[in-house]
């Protein structure tokens, strides 16, 4: 039976995003709505959909905002509602208030390593008392960096309790979800210690839910070629797991359907809550528990509103799981398969592996763009590999292993170990293989406004697909190319261009867009500190997530100051992954690349007929942050003056080189350290505007109190990366405004 229950459910979705996303996207899908109801024939069905949208858009609207807590120590009762997920420096749990219907992740810092009684503590359901200091989790610093605090926000998470020692919690009781957990974590010791342990990661990502252990580098390939969905587990585990026991019990001769059915229908929600209980699994167990209910009692139902319900009653049970990916990724998958169906019958094997390849990364692209900015259009080749590798071959295999653990425990250590050599010997030949296809397609951070339009489009595709209307099919996918075309060339049309200082902690980065997309330049790509363990971190979290987020994979020039990690830390990571046409030194730059040009005091660089004048260093000053570049250019009608680590001695220097030196802003010199930043070279300089870069609570005491009294004392506006986050000068022309992102983002949330 057919009820197009999938169309209301649609018109919930829409209502809900109209409610949670600003006023822009709310139009867009209006006119959408008011397209789609003139298209029903049916008063009915009007008055039906517009109900939904009206349900949809009243259920979301009255989401609260998010508190902000002033950072205070506070005693909090509360109750430990999920299990404990641990990282080589935390331990965490979510806590449910007990006097509001608040929730907090309640944190345990330790050194080296944990307090096995905060550990004992720590059961589900049990009652804590916390005397912790409590906060708002920290935002975004930075455009197109993880949200962490609107990651929170979404599962209705406002605020943090940090404690450091047993002494600041106490906790009893526990409830039966604590003994449910604890069984699981058995299994997954078990596993661990009877399996080869480089079989182990593959083992705990697609039976247990947690790719924590993967090989990085195996991650960024997959994840290069969108292939991530395959290293996380999904509903495919769940199809695999009921086909495989549906093999084993009914096909073998051991029972009967009925019984078959019966027990499937038993042991689906103990495979869920095993594999973790993602929105994905959910989706797909209660799916298979629905139809194979309604199989038993021989009802006929359609698949399509089968899902659409379990859509809806799972968004009216956890509102959260609409901003859930793996939620959004799973319903927009299947339902996309779905509507393939009739493509898919009488084709040969490959055909079919090629169209559910496409037709899946066709509907997660605009998502992808929106939260990844990039993706590659090769990986439809892989995928037509990879998915049946995975489905026929990898799962069924990982999931016999963890079956046979328990069975014949003395030979699963040495077939687990055959096998992953086999496995690891498939992805390092693909790997290989693929080096030089690697090719992004780097859009950007595509608005929710524009992805929604794209999927209306796309199901208008994937209907005349199916109706063998393959002229219109082709029209339709034409459309959407244009559309994300037209998206990517908008920066070449904008005359608007902008300066950003990042928020990198305690070092600079500057990225100058031009306007009409011009050109890209970078003053500086400052790393971690040299304690981090990881030296890639500040590349891979804030400058290229920056840059891929406004669609930016060429950087024009990339002057770097001096060799200071602080400044050059991400100059290789930016280098290897991004296309970098010209990295400038100075002479005196130890240990230069072959390839990068050396610029000197008196040169004048043209990029695209801007001017970027070098005023410094002519000669070897013997100290590194002396030997700092300094540049100086006009952009906003604007005069700019960047300065690296130079100290108040080259100030003087300059100040005489250049009697008539004036900036409009002014790059603090060393992140505002005293001994820069001198009174005289405020006065002769008379910057309006100036830029501190330093990291928040660093261990330096940048800027110094001295200097931010003397900027105050000239009148100078004064921004920091550690009060304001980045900072942006958006330009048209002649005229311009600063932008502070921590501002922008109290504002939002």
């Amino acid at each position: 039976m057919r009820a197009n229950l999938h169309l209301l459910v649609l018109a919930f979705l829409l209502g809900a995003l109209t409610a949670v996303f600003d006023a822009i996207i709310g139009v867009v899908i209006l006119i959408l709505l008011i397209i789609w109801l003139i298209k029903f024939q049916s008063w009915k069905w009007r008055g039906g959909l517009l109900f939904l949208f009206i349900f949809g858009f009243t259920f979301y609207y009255n989401s609260p905002d998010p508190p902000l807590y002033e950072e205070k120590v506070r005693n909090i009762r509360g109750t430990v509602v999920s299990p404990v997920t641990q990282t080589p420096s935390t331990i965490r749990v979510t806590l449910q208030h007990e006097t509001s219907t608040e929730k907090s992740v309640l944190q345990y810092l330790f050194n080296k390593q944990p307090d096995d009684e905060v550990l004992s503590k720590l059961k589900y359901g049990a009652v804590c008392d916390i005397k912790g200091l409590n906060r708002s989790p920290d935002s975004a610093r930075n455009p197109g960096q993880f949200d962490y605090k609107n990651y929170l926000f979404q599962k209705g998470i406002y605020s943090e309790i940090i404690i450091e020692s047993s002494s600041q919690l106490n906790c009893n009781g526990a409830s039966f979800f604590h003994k449910v957990y604890m069984a699981r974590q058995t299994l997954i010791d078990y596993t661990a210690a009877s399996v080869d342990d480089r079989a182990y990661p593959r083992v705990s990502a697609l039976v247990f839910g947690d790719s924590a252990y993967l090989d990085t580098e195996v991650m960024d390939w997959f994840r290069d070629f969108n292939l991530s969905h395959l290293l996380a587990i999904s509903g495919l585990h769940v199809g695999l797991f009921i086909g495989g026991l549906f093999f084993l019990l009914y096909r073998t001769g051991f029972v009967t359907i009925e019984k078959t059915r019966l027990c499937l229908f038993i042991v689906l929600p103990g495979y869920c809550f095993l594999a973790g209980a993602e929105p994905s699994v959910i989706r797909a167990s209660i799916m298979a528990m629905l139809l194979i209910g309604f199989t038993m009692v021989r009802y006929r139902v359609n698949v399509t509103d089968v899902l659409a319900v379990v859509a809806f009653f799972l968004l009216c049970f956890e509102p959260a799981y609409l901003f859930h990916l793996g939620f959004q990724f799973s319903f927009l998958v299947t339902f996309a398969l779905l509507l393939s169906k009739p493509l898919l019958l009488s084709q040969t094997p490959l055909t079919i592996s090629a169209i559910i390849s496409m037709v899946s990364q066709l509907a997660i692209l605009p998502i992808q763009l929106n939260h990844f900015y990039e993706f590659n259009p090769l990986s439809l080749i892989l995928n037509i590999v990879l998915v049946p590798y995975f489905s026929l071959f990898v799962i069924p295999i990982i999931l016999m292993l963890v079956i046979t653990c328990w069975l014949l425990p003395s030979t699963v250590k040495e077939v687990s170990e055959l096998l992953v050599k086999i496995h690891e010997g498939f992805l390092q030949l693909l790997i290989s293989l693929s080096d030089g296809i690697n090719i992004q397609w780097t859009v950007g951070e595509l608005p929710v406004e524009w992805g929604i339009v794209y999927l209306f489009i796309f199901a208008g595709m994937m209907k005349k697909w199916g109706e063998g209307r393959l002229i219109k099919a082709f029209a339709y996918g034409v459309i959407m190319v244009i559309l994300l075309m037209v998206y990517c060339f908008i920066p070449y049309f904008n005359p608007y261009g902008k300066v950003t200082m990042l928020d990198v902690g305690q070092g600079d980065s500057f990225v100058i867009e031009l306007p009409y997309r011009r050109g890209v330049v970078m003053v500086d790509a400052a790393g971690p500190s040299f304690f981090s363990n990881n030296p890639s971190s500040t590349a891979d979290h804030i400058i290229e997530p920056f840059l891929k987020s406004n669609g930016i994979r060429t950087i024009d020039a990339l002057f770097v100051s001096h060799k200071d990690q602080d400044h050059s830390g991400s100059v290789d990571f930016l280098n290897s992954s991004m296309d970098i046409n010209h990295i400038f030194v100075s002479p005196f730059y130890e240990q230069a690349e072959k390839k990068w040009k050396v610029v000197k005091k008196g040169d004048t660089l043209h990029i695209h007929n801007y001017q970027f004048f070098i005023l410094h260093p002519g000669r070897d000053t013997r100290d590194e942050n002396n030997n700092s570049l300094v540049i100086y250019t006009e952009l906003g009608g604007r005069s700019w003056l960047f300065t690296g680590d130079i100290s108040k001695s080259i100030e003087g220097e300059l100040l005489k080189d250049y009697p008539e030196l004036s900036a409009d802003v002014l790059k603090v010199g060393h992140h505002g350290s005293d001994t820069s930043t001198g009174e005289e070279w405020l006065r002769q300089t008379q910057p309006e505007a100036a830029l501190v870069s330093a990291g928040e609570n660093n261990r330096y005491g940048h800027p110094h109190q001295v200097v931010m009294e003397s900027l105050e004392k000239e009148g100078v506006d004064i921004y920091r990366t550690d009060i304001h986050g980045a900072v942006q000068y958006l330009f048209k022309g002649e005229d311009g405004t600063f932008y502070t992102e921590l501002t922008y983002n109290a504002e939002r949330n």
